[in-house]
């Protein structure tokens, strides 16, 4: 480009000497020791030019000669950084289908010659990686630390990614702890900061950082409250392991008034209330929390235990069925505080209500125990065979002949206290 504009510039001179010199009289005259010249001004000045343009050719010819041995240099450099580019691509793609040896010797061989040696070596370090050679990835990693020291927070976040992947869970933390303190709001290091935490138990930790999570916007939201839950839920576990009742419900309060109202956390909790000894307190949590929201899975909970006052609980659970008598949890609530009071008439009825409205193993091992409990071996069976059928998927259950079902109430054993159930 820039002889172009030369060549450009002395021609134009050229051309307007050439105008301004048109139509005068004149000469160029030149001695040289015995020699004489004479000639025009505009010969003079043709001749002139191509001189100088002879010249530069004949200089330029000269440098490149000269300079050949660079050149020759420079072009087989561009060739083999072409050759890696290409290199480097076909690796990436061959890492990609699952060739990891391959992968591994395409990237690791052309990464000397690259323009981009970090994307070869951290390539390289993944295909040892799924070849489970920690020395030969670790090797690539300091490799690229050597070539490119100003990609080490990628480099050793992506050291720590591996180690995720392999389960080395503490030896990820090792790494991700010092790369917090450099940027503490990375997704992806907190994303593999949350894994590493979740696997080793260490819910505390990861409760701190869940806000963080929440803010990068890059994890789904879902996923978010599931690993709040969860680790709410080991919390309330681990509290009701070491420290007893007090302790566990010290936990609890510990929970935001959002949280206290999930009725996956209020079943957790109950459900350790209940191992604990503390049944009337489980009792008042579930009856307040149903009222305040009506949930299947603790009306379902709240029927699984007794009381003291298990006449209390058959009312309460007959006014909820005033709202929710299409509710096969409730209908299996109340059969089984019936059958917990052995009232067999009427705790068969609400039972098989619920088998009608939707049919669930829990229903099936009601009635099969309802049965046993009445010395009714075969129909017994067949409920327990319906309960395998619908465990393996099958919508009908099995046919049975020798099925036999309570329908004489009068006949129950005579010892059965009486409730309000009986009167209906």
């Amino acid at each position: 480009m820039r002889r172009i504009l030369v060549l450009t510039s002395i021609l134009l001179v050229a051309s307007v000497a050439a105008l301004e010199l048109r139509g005068q009289s004149g000469y160029l005259l030149l001695r040289l020791n015995e020699w004489t010249i004479e000639t025009s001004p505009s010969f003079a000045l043709i001749t002139l030019l191509t001189l100088f343009l002879l010249l530069q050719g004949l200089i330029h010819l000269l440098l490149r000669f000269i300079h050949s041995p660079r050149d020759l240099k420079q072009w087989s450099q561009r060739q083999r950084v072409k050759r890696s580019q290409k290199q480097l691509t076909l690796g990436l793609i061959t890492l990609a289908e699952g060739e990891w040896k391959k992968a591994e010797l395409l990237l690791s061989k052309s990464a000397e010659h690259s323009e981009t040696p970090l994307m070869h070596y951290l390539g390289a370090a993944n295909a040892a990686q799924k070849q489970n050679s920690d020395e030969r990835r670790d090797h690539y990693l300091q490799q690229a630390h050597q070539e490119v020291p100003k990609a080490d927070f990628v480099i050793r976040l992506t050291q720590a990614e591996q180690l995720v992947s392999q389960q080395q869970f503490s030896e990820a933390l090792e790494i991700l702890n010092p790369l917090r303190e450099e940027r503490s709001n990375h997704p992806k290091l907190l994303q593999l900061l949350a894994q590493s935490l979740s696997a080793l138990q260490q819910w505390k930790a990861l409760l701190q950082l869940i806000p963080r999570l929440r803010k990068t916007e890059e994890v789904d939201l879902d996923e978010l409250n599931q690993l709040e839950l969860l680790a709410e839920n080991h919390l309330l576990t681990q509290s009701a392991d070491k420290g007893g009742k007090g302790a566990l419900q010290k936990q609890w309060k510990l929970l935001s008034r959002r949280q206290r109202h999930q009725p996956e956390l209020v079943y957790h909790y109950a459900t350790l209330l209940i191992r604990a000894g503390e049944k009337e307190s489980a009792e008042t949590l579930l009856r307040k929390e149903i009222q305040h929201q009506w949930s299947e899975q603790l009306v379902t909970l709240y029927g699984s235990f007794s009381t003291d006052t298990p006449d209390q609980q058959i009312h309460i659970a007959e006014k909820w069925l005033e709202q929710h008598a299409d509710s096969a949890a409730l209908q299996l609530t109340l059969g089984r505080l019936l059958m917990q009071e052995q009232v067999w008439g009427a705790a068969q009825q609400h039972l098989e209500r619920s088998l009608k409205i939707h049919p669930s193993s829990a229903v099936y091992q009601a009635l099969a125990q309802l049965m046993k409990q009445n010395q009714d071996l075969a129909a017994a069976l067949h409920y327990y065979e319906a309960e395998v059928a619908l465990l393996r998927g099958k919508t009908e259950p099995p046919h049975s002949t020798a099925i036999s079902v309570v329908t004489d109430y009068d006949s129950l054993p005579s010892e059965a206290p009486a409730t309000s159930n009986e009167s209906k």
